[in-house]
């Protein structure tokens, strides 16, 4: 990695003023060891391949190995399988994933991970994540996040939320970045020089707490098991327009063309690798939401 890093901080145990100290600071930490010894620190993936083997889940194969993933299109690589068949090719050595499976599709999987004790009540979206030698993109999420490293081991690169002219997000999708963090190109990205990335390793039972709105880059070397619980508080839609707005004339241009084009005149787009549908169109479906009254923050 050729760009300035710093440890993102680590503690052993939850502290009792975590909310303070943490979520209401928006500040990332890896809490060591925060889940060890929960049933679910004893999945592998030949465990998931014996009781799950005949559940067919969308999966990623055939995954960049380098660069920034979100150039490429998402239907160059998604399939649909069967666990077992997932397994056997994980296994295989090849790049694949299971990324972002709702966990509710593999029966008694979380009654085996203490959410209630994790997470606070209200919205929450808990998912699964298994794969070999898989890396994601650099991008944020809109809401608070606890990764929960269950099997294997993942790197974690992070940049706050104030970077995020300097990480050169995709004109049509603003949560996603051009850069790759590993190997950043500042030769084309010549401010992203002034990026300080926060790196970490996270291992079995480790637990990784990432602030909405907060860049994060996420790559195995092996194979892995990982659970992310996305969960309240959420950027609003206030937020979100002033992310757009701080990117400047060219992106507004962009966005606005995006929310008539493919959110008024429900023109289709090419779905690319790990992405949302455009910035544009998902603030035109709040909007309809809004006005239909189903709005829910």
């Amino acid at each position: 990695m050729n760009a300035p890093t710093t440890p993102i901080e680590r503690l052993t145990g939850f502290p009792a003023d975590f909310d303070q100290r943490y979520r209401v600071a928006r500040s990332p930490v890896i809490i060591s060891g925060a889940v060890t010894g929960m049933p679910a620190s004893q999945w592998t993936p030949e465990s998931f391949k014996a009781q799950f083997g005949d559940v067919e889940t969308a999966a990623t194969v055939q995954l960049p190995e380098s660069g920034v993933v979100y150039l490429s299109k998402e239907k160059a690589h998604r399939r649909t399988l069967k666990v077992r068949e997932f397994i056997e090719l994980m296994d295989s050595g090849a790049c694949c994933y299971i990324d972002q499976a709702d966990i509710g599709r593999f029966p008694g999987l979380a009654e085996a991970c203490p959410i209630d004790t994790l997470i606070p009540a209200g919205r929450r979206f808990v998912n699964l994540w298994i794969g070999a030698r898989t890396r994601s993109g650099l991008h944020y999420d809109t809401m608070d996040n606890f990764l929960v490293q269950v099997f294997g081991n993942k790197t974690a690169i992070l940049a706050a939320p104030s970077d995020r002219k300097d990480l050169y997000p995709f004109g049509d999708n603003i949560a996603k970045s051009r850069i790759d963090p590993e190997q950043p190109d500042t030769g084309r990205y010549p401010r992203a020089k002034e990026v300080t990335f926060r790196v970490g390793t996270l291992g079995p039972g480790d637990l990784l707490y990432i602030p909405r709105g907060w860049w994060h880059f996420l790559r195995a070397p092996d194979r892995s098991i990982s659970l992310n619980l996305w969960h309240e508080p959420a950027l609003t839609l206030a937020d979100e327009l002033g992310a757009i707005r701080e990117l400047g004339p060219r992106v507004w241009a962009r966005v606005a063309r995006d929310f008539i084009w493919h959110g008024l005149m429900r023109q289709p787009f090419e779905q690319r690798l790990y992405s949302p549908p455009p910035t544009g169109k998902l603030l035109y479906d709040l909007s309809a939401m809004k006005l239909s009254g189903k709005w829910f923050q």
